[in-house]
This record gives C-alpha cells, structure tokens and sequence, in this order.
C-alpha cells in the first residue's frame, strides 16, 4: 500500500513540475527594424508571425518585432539601448554601420552558433562573406534587407514617344530630354528625369567606372585626388542647368520622386530595388505600366553597381547566453530559402544566398515577373557591396559630400569645381 501511495505522489509530483515547464514564460527576442510600411512592413510582420507560431511555439520563443526608423536612428538608439535593460536582441542595421559597431564590440560573433546548428556560412553569397566582420572564420552579420540601385521609368510614356530604356549615361540623357515637357510659359511640366542625393550608393558606382572610386583599400579618395568626382558633379550639374533633371528634395526625396512618376510628372529616376512591389502596385493603379532596368553606365565594358541595405546582427550586449541562442533561431530562420524567397518576392530586395537562387518557388517567379530578377542579375554581374572599402569614417565622408551636393544642385549657389575643394578642405581630417 505503501509503494502505491509513494508512486502517486511520485506521478503527482512529475505532472507539476511538467506542467509549471508547459507555462515557462518564452524567451522574448526583441528585434529593432527599419520596415516602416507597405510592402516591406507586411514581409517583415509575416516572417515573425510564422517563427512565433512554428519553431517559436516548439523551442518556446516569442519574437517582438519593433519599427525603430531609419538605419541612423536604429544605430543611435542601439547604441543609448545598450547602456540600458531595453537593448534588443537582434537588430537590422544599415550596411555601412557594420564597421563603428565592431569597433564598439556591440555585436555577437554568429559563427558558433553557425557550427553549432549546422548553418552553412558558404551559402550566403560571395560578396556578404568577404565584409568587415565576416572574414577569418567570423560571422558577425548576416545580409538581410540588401538591395541595387536600377533605373525605374514610365515605360507606358517611353512607348508612346517610342524610347527604350537607356544603357548609358549618354543614352540616360537622351531619354530624358525626350521626356522633359514644359508648357506654353516655359514652366517644366514634366521632368525627364530625377537623381537622388544617396551619394555612396547610387553615384559612387560611376566613380568606380571611372577607375577613380571613393575610396581605396589603402584609405585614400582617388575620386577627390583625382578627377571623377569632378566630371561627375558636373555631368549631374549640366542636366540640372538643362532642366531636363530635377533638382531632388530636401526632405523624403525618394517618396516625392516616386510619387511623381506615379503621377507621370517624372520619367524616370534611379532608386532601391527593395521598393519595386510598392513602386508596381501605384504605377498599375495609376494606369501606368512601370519600366526597370539596370542602372545606366558611365561606361558599359565597366559596369558597376553598388550593394547597399540592411545586415542582421545579434547584440552582445545586454543579452544573456540563452537569449543570444534564442535569437540565433530566428535569425536562421529568415535565412532558409523559403524566407529569402518570401522576402524578396514580396518586396523586391535581393535575394542573399546561393541556393535561394535555384529555389523551385523563386525560379517560377522569376518567370512570371522578370522585372524581379533584374536587380538579382545586375547585382551578380557587376555588384560591388557598399561597405567595401571599409572606411570607418564612411557616413561622415558621404555627408559631407551631400551637404556640397545641397550648394550645387539645389541652390545652384556654387560649381562643381568649388564642390570638390570644399569636399576636400572639409574631409581633409578623414585621410
């Protein structure tokens, strides 16, 4: 009677500690983002809704996801979050920011973990291993939210004056004087063309065709020490003199530039290739159909473009071993192929690894949509990733040259030949 009384309490006690493990509170994963809406916000709260109620549910991890802003204020509030309790688990940041992090050792080497559960580090595409923090057995990002510079343009307006997309830049010019309408008063009605400010993104590809680039392994600027970035400025500055190039904004020019081509006040104009699915969608329901080809060439047998965008990161500090490991499930999961294939198919960012190419679902919707593949091809042909060099000072160097930029093609107040010298004076410290 004695041992039934002991193998019931025995049975009693086992079923109470199972069920005080069933309600274990979940480890929280805090991940900070940059998906502020649309397209790229819908890709971002799917991806997390099925982790939690998938591997989440089964290893007992909730992921909560939080739009931060844009990748400065991401960077600025990491940073004061990480001298906090509210620091998050895994972060997207700005592809350029990589490097002052690293220095600051805010981030957590994902390359034990990656041995650990079998990740395969070689499946992410060549480019993503080779920069700052993924190099020597390290994995200290993973490419998330990268993205190309391609040329969208209101093809229904191009038919009708019978144009096709141009290839270079001569060809770039050409386009856009076709498109450029003014009225009876001589009042530009519609611009041909618009190019954005995002300097180390979009323009520095031409500086690297003309064997000058912005930066070089050795911490120099052959742009500034030689002459590209003055043929550039002035290239840019002619067309704004022309009026056949619209001068970009001050303040969310990329959203203005967009919806004026939706509203067929715009030609054409070069931006992210992760804004193509909203880009399509306001172009269709204007009654337009969008066009979308490589960004056009200073010079085709040199073709080069940059790799810009968001990288993964797991924050070292503040979290504790079993927190780092539950983020490293979720930052495995957005790299399976079903993920990659989910992201870029939903929004237009690139897909990141090797074998997503050959993925069955993306192949098929490639197929169906070949604008998609685009960005996909331009960027294995002729990508360079936007943080190589490394060059610690990269922000303060790319806003300097804007804040010139601003002079030049807003203003007009200044020549591109006073742009680069103020460059140079105002950028000497950096080299």
């Amino acid at each position: 009677m004695k041992k039934l009384v002991s193998l019931a309490l025995a049975l009693i006690m086992a079923l109470s500690l199972c069920s005080f493990a069933s309600a274990e509170e979940p480890t929280l994963v805090r991940f900070w983002h940059n998906r502020s809406s649309g397209a790229n916000l819908e890709a971002c709260e799917k991806a997390v809704d099925e982790f939690n109620k998938t591997i989440g549910k089964e290893k007992n991890i909730f992921v909560e996801a939080t739009y931060i802003g844009g990748y400065p204020e991401l960077y600025s509030k990491c940073q004061l979050a990480s001298q906090t309790d509210e620091v998050p688990t895994v972060a997207v940041f700005g592809n350029t920011y990589i490097v002052s992090l690293l220095e600051d050792e805010l981030l957590a080497d994902m390359a034990p973990y990656a041995e650990k559960t079998g990740f395969d580090i070689n499946n992410l595409l060549d480019c993503f291993q080779q920069i700052e923090g993924n190099t020597d057995g390290h994995l200290f990002s993973l490419p998330y939210v990268r993205s190309t510079p391609v040329l969208y343009y209101n093809k229904t307006m191009a038919d009708a004056k019978g144009l096709t997309a141009p290839d270079t830049l001569a060809d770039l010019e050409a386009f856009a004087r076709a498109l450029t309408e003014k009225n009876e008063n001589g009042e530009t009605t519609v611009y041909g063309f618009e190019l954005l400010k995002d300097f180390g993104y979009i323009n520095a590809a031409w500086l690297w065709e003309m064997g000058e680039p912005m930066l070089s392994t050795e911490g120099t600027s052959p742009a500034l020490d030689g002459t590209s970035m003055l043929n550039h400025l002035t290239w840019w500055r002619n067309m704004v003199d022309e009026g056949i190039c619209r001068p970009y904004d001050s303040t969310q020019a990329s959203t203005v530039a967009a919806e004026m081509l939706v509203q067929g006040k715009l030609g054409c104009y070069i931006a992210s290739s992760g804004t193509m699915k909203n880009l399509l969608k306001s172009m269709t329901e204007a009654g337009y159909e969008l066009g979308v080809a490589y960004q056009p060439s200073y010079d085709p047998s040199k073709r080069t473009c940059e790799v810009g965008g968001g990288q993964l990161t797991l924050m070292a500090t503040g979290n504790d071993e079993k927190t780092l490991a539950a983020g490293w499930e979720f930052l495995q999961f957005l790299m399976s192929d079903e993920q990659v294939y989910n992201n870029s198919m939903a929004t237009g960012y690139l897909p990141v690894t090797k074998s997503v190419a050959n993925y069955d679902k993306m192949q098929a919707f490639w197929a169906e949509n070949p604008t998609y593949k685009v960005p996909f091809e331009q960027m294995m042909n002729y990508g360079v990733c936007q943080e190589y060099p490394t060059f610690t000072d990269l922000q303060e160097f790319i806003v300097n040259i804007q804040e010139q930029g601003d002079y030049l093609i807003q203003e007009k107040s200044i020549t591109p030949e006073q742009a680069v010298e103020q460059i140079k004076t105002n950028t000497s410290h950096l080299f």
